[in-house]
């Protein structure tokens, strides 16, 4: 893994659910920055590979799928109130994750020499010990209340649902005192944007410099 890192910047991109971390990588996408949505990829696994849900169904029981489909609701429940269930459904998917995510950046740089840095983002950067690859990481935080509505409108869950899951996050001290940039989202939209810019100019500006 490390001899494709050091060709190519890695950036960490990490917050608790609902702090705009996804919007604030698809500003950078946009750019034309690569992205790696550990996340998203996960989801994917989780329904893709045989082993990933066997061993999920042995220990979170069969409700843990419906149609064949990862039954995210029910698995989300169970793990988001409990820090050591959440520690086993990462040891049974990181490891996959962090092979795909090999996979993804070696055809990256195959593909797109000109790029100076990639982003990972990935709401367990720092439990997963993933952020231990990163060049650079941005964590990005929000107030509770912004985080709430925002999820309610996206996932169609209740607030002590909610509520429970965040608890049982890694703080935004914890993460802060790891990362590189802290991004305070009060304003969403606009401001992610305006942030987004500033970061990417400054990240080039750092690698450059650090590469000379």
């Amino acid at each position: 893994m490390s001899s494709i890192i050091k060709k190519i910047k890695l950036i960490g991109i990490t917050g608790k659910m609902g702090s705009g971390k996804s919007l604030f990588s698809f500003f950078l996408k946009k750019k034309g920055i690569p992205v790696y949505s550990s996340d998203q990829r996960g989801k994917i696994l989780m329904n893709q590979v045989k082993i990933i849900k066997q061993n999920i169904i042995k220990y979170f029981g069969k409700d843990s799928y419906r149609k064949n489909k990862i039954n995210k609701n029910y698995l989300s429940e169970i793990v988001f109130k409990n820090p050591i269930a959440l520690k086993l459904l990462c040891t049974i998917v990181h490891p996959w994750v962090s092979l795909d995510f090999k996979q993804w950046i070696s055809s990256i740089i195959k593909i797109q020499k000109k790029n100076l840095y990639v982003i990972k983002e990935s709401a367990i950067l720092f439990e997963s010990n993933s952020y231990k690859e990163c060049d650079f990481i941005i964590t990005i935080t929000s107030p509770k209340k912004n985080m709430i509505q925002r999820i309610i409108k996206r996932d169609n869950i209740n607030e002590n649902q909610i509520i429970d899951r965040l608890k049982n996050q890694i703080s935004n001290k914890k993460r802060e005192k790891k990362s590189n940039f802290i991004i305070k989202n009060y304003s969403y939209t606009y401001y992610l944007k305006k942030e987004a810019d500033r970061i990417h100019k400054l990240l080039e500006k750092l690698i450059t410099q650090t590469n000379q």
